[in-house]
Order: structure tokens, then C-alpha cells, then sequence
């Protein structure tokens, strides 16, 4: 069963941009029906299978966006007409949708359109709906009274959407995870403790109500290595997690705690002994009481939280912590590729005993993401289509999957410049598990290419707030400093710059920012070191791999960003 036919959002209903959201792969390399996408904010788009649907008539146009915001994708054959060919007969209006069924049919792919002698529908496990930023329908008319009337009611419920961060999230008190303390001394002890804290972030994160900071901003400290209130006040928290983990054999006890950092009062505290595949029983426990102190009202919500999906043994959960450290050690920026291709060993390691593993998949996407982006293949096409493969099987695996979601967009983006798509993915990781830097870093990402910086903005300071020691943090600093160029700031613009070089001299993406950065910003020194180094480190720097690398949706930022690389001496005009 595809992904799109287990999605349980699409059995609820949903604001505009997610309703009839499906699993948008339409990928070479996937044997699924072909998904129709549409955009109905701001100019109106359909395609499938990654091309624009050519031979739709206005009327064809409206019939879809219609159909595509309605119960189950489906209405009422005569009420269509009259909506479409309000100034007709009623025998002339029902005429007309026959013929307009019968070409959309042609043009559709198909199965994807079907219609009774009462109604009409789209098939809604293969329809995506995306935002293009702006109004509903932004530009779009037709010379018929009913369906005016629907479309002025519609903008009028839905005024033009923005994608800031939830401003209420922002405002609830954040939690500070801390590391777990491991009391045995077993070889892979620590390790459990490693993951243990970090699964337990995440579904905390899966809740969704407060900001969730990991351990890895206090540098994967102990409550024992650091004053606990002394590390809660650096990153602004009012709550921390700490605990213990003892093993012995097969055998666990934990022992957890939530502390209230301004008065240092313990708010509740746990104790647990059993079977190390407990630890998924006991995230679970210790997630709800720890939610039931700080939000009491939400705390039997299950509406309000993401249910995740666990292994069926501990076995996997130890080696994805065993990568998750090499991912931490690995190297500023995205890591080295040695670094990647342990992580790739381990994850290969997981699916050979437990083949559909969500987050292993995810992981290979990032993997693979990662050699694209970063030039570590021959084939950078191919190596998107791989990224795209592995993140559609973690999401067919588990649609909650933030993770699989991310590296979905951003492939769709940087692989195929199919931006509703990549916002949409993009968006849903940060929907998903808003606590997650590596969701946020991802759609700053896509809002940078779909030319909208103001908003990438929000989400990159979010990315330092949540984690100050985010492992991409290079890559963060970078886009800070191009989007900051895009908005005005240059002090801010070139401040970012230099904090990139301070901890990454040799990450040839983070250069390239960096000279063009100090190029447009008037730093004609910085400029030239930077540039120097560059060449050392990424000979081959061209205007070529810019314009094939960096996907912007529109030419004015990417000629501003290569307007700095030609002030900088990179290029000749």
C-alpha cells in the first residue's frame, strides 16, 4: 500500500494548501499512478509527473481547483454546471460539462478523473495541493456568475497565506532535554543513553506545543557535568529533562526527572525496570507526564500529538544511534564523505534485518542528499532520484516520518525545480516536529529558492534558538548571510559570513556564500581571501555550477548572489 493510500490527513479535513495532499513522488524511479499536482495559491498550475498539463481550458482550470476543495474531491454533476455555465440552460450547462469531462479525461492521467450520471470526482489519493504563495486563485476569473461567487467566498475565508513559525509555539515555555547519564559501563551503554535522550526529543517534539531543545545545544551534557539551571538560563528554557540509565544484561532502569529551572523544584520524577524493548513503552509514558505538567489541558489530547511509528526491537534503534554520533562527529557543514558513508554502512546494516525501517530510510535520503548537493557523485541527477527513492519509502514506511519529509522537499527542489512540491514537504516536516532544527533549516531552505528570504529569515534564527549547535550550522550561516544580503542588511550579511569562516574554513559551499557576500557587501579584502581559499579547496567553482546548483525560482536573487561573485573577482563579466 502506497503512502498516499495510508495518510490519515487524508481522511480529515484540511486547510486548503494540505487538503488532498497525496505522496507526491512521481519519480523515475517509483512504479506508482501518476500524481496531479496543483497549485491554487497564487497562479494557478497543474502538472503531472513533474510536467505542466497542456490543453487545459479555463473552465478545465475551475472545475479542478473546485473539485479539489471539496469533501472527498467529489460534487454533484448538475450543481457543476450550473457553477461553471451559470449563464445557460440548464440542458446547454450539462452539454457543456460532458464535453469539458470528456477533454479533461484526455488530458488527465488515467482513472484520476471519474464521473457518474450524479456526480464527479478526482481520485484524491493522487491529487497534491501545494501554496504558491499569495492569494487563492490569484489572477483567476471566468465568465460565470456561480463560480465567482464560490471564488470570492473562498479568498474571502482564505486570505493569501504566509509560512511563518507558529507564533503560539513560540511563545510556550521551551524544554530542555539533557543527555542521559549511563551508570553501567557496557560498550554499547553509552550509546543507549545517547539515543535514548535523543528518541525521547523527538516525541516529546511529536506533541507539538512547546519548543523542545536537545541535548546536543548543552553539548550532550549530564545534569552531573553541568549545573542544571546554569545550563537551562544559556538557552532560555523554563523546563528540564534530566535522567539516568543503568543496564544490565537485557535488563534497563531509568530514572527521569522534570525540573523546573527558576526554582529548581522537581515537577515529577519516574522510575522504571524492565526489558531494554521497553524503552519505546516508556518514551511514550514519560512524553505524556512530562506534557500533563506543562500543558494539563492538552495532556489526553491525542489529537494534538503525532503518534510515531517504533521498531519491533531494540536492535535498530542502537545502530541509528551509533550513526547519529558519527553524523554529530563528522565535520562541520554536512561532514566529510567518509563520515557519510559510515552512516550509509549502518543504515545498509538496518535494512538488511528489518528492510522498510522508516528512519533508516530517511537517513540513506540524507546520505544521498548530501553527495548531490555537495558534488560527491559523477551523476547529481541520479543521486536526487536516489534521495527521492529512499524518502518515499520511509514515508510509504511512515507518513509521520518529519525527517523522510524534509530530504522529499528539498530533492524535489534542488533535483527537479519543482518548488510546490518542495514547500509542501518542507512545510509538513516543520508541521510535524516544529522542535526539529534540521525541519526548520529545511524550509528556510525552499522559502530561499521560492525567493522569499523575509520568511527564511524567521525560520533560521528559529534553527540557533532550538539548537546552537546545530551540526548544519555552517550551512545555516550561509543562507543567514545571502537572505540578510537579499533583505538590505549587509553588517548583518557579512557578520554571518564571518561567523561561518570562524568555524568551517574549509567548506566549500559555506565559501562561496561567504564571497559573495563580502563581494556585494563592500568587503573587497574578505572578498579576495575568501575567493583564494575557495579555489584551493573547489578548483573547479564556477558560474556554471551556480547556475546548476543554486535553484532559485526567479533570476532577481540568484543575479544578486552572482553580481557579488563578479565583484569578488570569481567570475569575468
Amino acid at each position: 500500500m502506497g503512502y498516499h493510500a495510508k495518510h490519515p490527513a487524508l481522511r480529515r479535513k484540511l486547510s486548503p494548501e494540505r487538503r488532498g495532499i497525496a505522496y507526491c513522488c512521481s519519480m523515475p524511479t517509483t512504479a506508482t499512478a501518476s500524481v496531479l499536482h496543483l497549485t491554487l495559491t497564487g497562479t494557478f498550475a497543474a502538472r503531472a509527473d513533474g510536467d505542466a498539463l497542456a490543453g487545459l481550458s479555463r473552465r478545465g482550470q475551475a472545475l479542478l481547483a473546485y473539485l479539489s476543495q471539496q469533501r472527498d474531491m467529489r460534487a454533484e454533476r448538475g450543481f457543476l454546471a450550473d457553477l461553471l455555465w451559470s449563464d445557460r440552460s440548464e440542458e446547454q450547462a450539462r452539454a457543456s460539462l460532458r464535453q469539458e469531462l470528456s477533454v479533461l479525461r484526455r488530458t488527465l492521467p488515467d482513472g484520476l478523473l471519474e464521473a457518474s450520471r450524479q456526480h464527479v470526482w478526482l481520485d484524491p489519493a493522487r491529487v497534491e495541493i501545494a501554496s504558491g504563495g499569495g492569494a487563492f486563485l490569484a489572477g483567476f476569473d471566468l465568465a460565470s456568475e456561480g463560480f465567482e461567487d464560490w471564488l470570492r467566498q473562498r479568498r474571502r475565508a482564505d486570505p493569501a497565506p504566509a509560512t511563518p513559525p507558529d507564533r503560539r509555539f513560540l511563545t510556550r515555555p521551551a524544554v530542555l532535554l539533557f543527555a542521559f547519564e549511563a551508570l553501567s559501563q557496557g560498550p554499547q551503554d553509552a550509546m543507549i543513553a545517547l539515543g535514548l535522550a535523543d528518541d525521547l526529543r523527538t516525541t516529546l517534539s511529536y506533541w507539538r506545543w512547546f519548543p523542545v531543545i536537545g541535548p546536543e545545544a548543552i553539548g550532550w551534557k549530564t545534569a552531573r557535568e553541568i549545573d542544571l539551571r546554569t545550563a537551562a538560563a544559556q538557552v532560555e528554557a523554563a523546563y528540564a529533562v534530566s535522567g539516568t540509565l543503568l543496564c544490565l544484561g537485557n535488563r534497563v532502569k531509568i530514572s527521569v526527572g522534570l525540573t523546573e529551572t527558576e526554582t529548581g523544584r522537581t515537577c515529577w520524577s519516574r522510575n522504571v525496570d524492565g526489558q531494554l524493548d521497553d524503552i519505546f513503552t516508556f518514551q511514550e509514558e514519560a512524553s505524556r507526564a512530562i506534557v500533563a505538567q506543562l500543558e494539563p489541558e492538552i495532556a489526553h489530547a491525542e489529537t494534538s500529538r503525532i503518534a510515531r511509528v517504533h521498531p519491533v526491537s531494540i536492535g535498530p534503534w542502537q545502530v541509528m544511534a551509533q550513526a547519529d554520533d558519527i553524523n554529530r562527529t563528522g565535520g562541520e557543514g554536512y561532514g566529510t564523505p567518509e563520515s557519510n558513508a559510515a552512516q550509509e554502512q549502518l543504515m545498509q546494516e538496518v535494512l538488511r534485518q528489518h528492510p522498510e525501517f522508516s528512519p533508516a530510510l530517511a537517513r540513506l535520503a540524507r546520505v544521498w542528499f548530501r553527495r548531490a548537493l555537495l558534488g560527491w557523485t559523477d551523476d547529481r541527477p541520479a543521486a536526487y532520484d536516489t534521495t527521492l527513492d529512499f524518502a518515499g519509502r520511509a514515508l510509504a514506511a511512515d507518513p509521520t516520518n518529519w525527517e523522510a519529509h524534509a530530504y522529499f522537499g528539498l530533492a524535489r527542489i534542488f533535483g527537479h525545480h519543482d518548488y510546490a512540491s518542495g514547500e509542501y514537504h518542507s512545510a509538513e516536516a516543520v508541521r510535524l516536529n516544529p522542535s526539529a532544527s534540521l525541519a526548520r533549516h529545511g524550509l528556510a531552505c525552499a522559502l530561499e529558492w521560492l525567493d522569499r528570504p523575509e520568511e527564511a529569515l524567521e525560520h533560521i534564527g528559529l534553527i540557533f534558538r532550538l539548537n546552537p549547535e546545530y551540526p548544519a550550522r555552517a550551512a545555516a550561516l550561509g543562507q543567514l548571510a545571502s537572505c540578510r544580503c537579499f533583505t538590505g542588511d549587509r553588517d548583518g550579511a557579512v557578520e554571518a559570513a564571518k561567523s561561518l569562516l570562524a568555524i568551517a574554513p574549509d567548506y566549500a559551499r559555506g565559501l562561496q556564500r561567504c564571497v559573495t557576500t563580502f563581494g556585494a557587501c563592500g568587503e573587497p579584502e574578505l572578498a579576495a581571501q575568501a575567493l583564494a581559499h575557495l579555489r584551493e579547496v573547489q578548483p573547479e567553482f564556477s558560474e556554471a555550477y551556480v547556475r546548476e546548483t543554486y535553484p532559485y525560482a526567479g533570476p532577481r536573487n540568484l543575479e544578486v548572489l552572482i553580481d557579488g561573485w563578479r565583484r569578488a573577482g570569481a567570475f569575468s563579466e
